[in-house]
């Protein structure tokens, strides 16, 4: 699964549990519902503005529209996945990524 299609079926899980129609996002976001549309079905090369409007509409943190399954081969592609995606991140990403690792293995 491509990363646009993982973050698109993501927010579209969200916002149907949520019971959110596109529409309805569009009102909250100001984003227009064709490209909601457009970016759940890993169309769009979507900013991270824009994602965080949307995550912003869905009253979520932004980081949670990246939180779905990887399909991985090794436990040493996971690492450099991991690696890769903390290599630059502050202080404050890092601190997050430690709470969250800390929550989900307690």
């Amino acid at each position: 699964m491509s990363l646009l299609v993982g973050v698109g079926k993501k927010i579209q899980r969200i916002r149907e549990k949520r019971g959110i129609t596109q529409e309805q996002l569009e009102e909250k976001t100001g984003i227009n519902a064709k490209y909601i549309s457009a970016v759940e079905s890993g169309q769009k090369n979507v900013t991270i503005k824009t994602l965080d409007k949307i995550a912003k509409g869905l009253e979520i943190e932004l980081y949670e529209i990246f939180l779905f399954p990887y399909e991985v081969q090794s436990e040493k592609a996971v690492r450099k996945a991991l690696d890769s995606l903390l290599k630059d991140a502050d202080v404050k990403t890092l601190n997050l990524c430690l709470d969250f690792l800390e929550k989900a293995l307690s």
